[in-house]
């Protein structure tokens, strides 16, 4: 498996296949914003949008490629706010039904986290259904579960659900100010 950084550039390639892949969570029934009956089109589109976010470098991301084709993606959304500069937002990870359980996951957060420490992010910060196996993905990468918000995400079948809220310090905000010294 190799794990692939996008940019703004190479995007347009893998839109297809990373449409293909959103296409599949969707029908396998994880919670990912889309509703099911999303076109393939639409699908695609909702990748190419991203070009001018990977432009700007507001967003980072990237996909698990292997002899098959593209098997997994994630994002990862740095917050550009004077107050928050310490955090970022892991967004849509995805990994093909067919892939899953093989570390491909664990492979994209990696190299997520890796790139977030690069950039001066100690702090990341997402959500993710209630009951899903996601909360227990995101629990054995070592981030801790905060608290639960009613009716937060509404799943592809259009029932709304409660939303996890997890984190994961990188490295302490003290840290943090030191290597932005140094």
């Amino acid at each position: 498996m190799k794990i692939v950084s996008l940019n703004a550039a190479t995007l347009p390639v893998y839109c297809r296949e990373l449409g293909a892949l959103l296409l599949d969570s969707i029908e396998s029934g994880s919670s990912v914003g889309y509703q099911l009956g999303t076109s393939r089109e639409d699908a695609e589109s909702a990748f190419y949008r991203l070009r001018s976010a990977l432009d700007k470098g507001d967003l980072l991301m990237w996909i698990a490629r292997d002899e098959r084709g593209l098997q997994g993606t994630i994002q990862l959304e740095l917050t550009n706010e004077s107050d928050g500069l310490n955090r970022a937002v892991p967004k849509l990870l995805l990994v093909h039904r067919h892939a899953r359980r093989q570390g491909i996951g664990k492979q994209l957060i990696t190299a997520m986290e890796k790139a977030a420490k690069a950039h001066h992010r100690g702090l990341l910060c997402l959500n993710v259904q209630a009951c899903t196996p996601a909360e227990a993905f995101y629990r054995a990468q070592g981030y801790r579960c905060l608290g639960e918000l009613p009716d937060y995400i509404c799943s592809s079948d259009g029932y709304y659900h409660p939303a996890v809220i997890y984190y994961k310090r990188l490295f302490a905000v003290k840290q943090f100010a030191q290597r932005i010294a140094s």
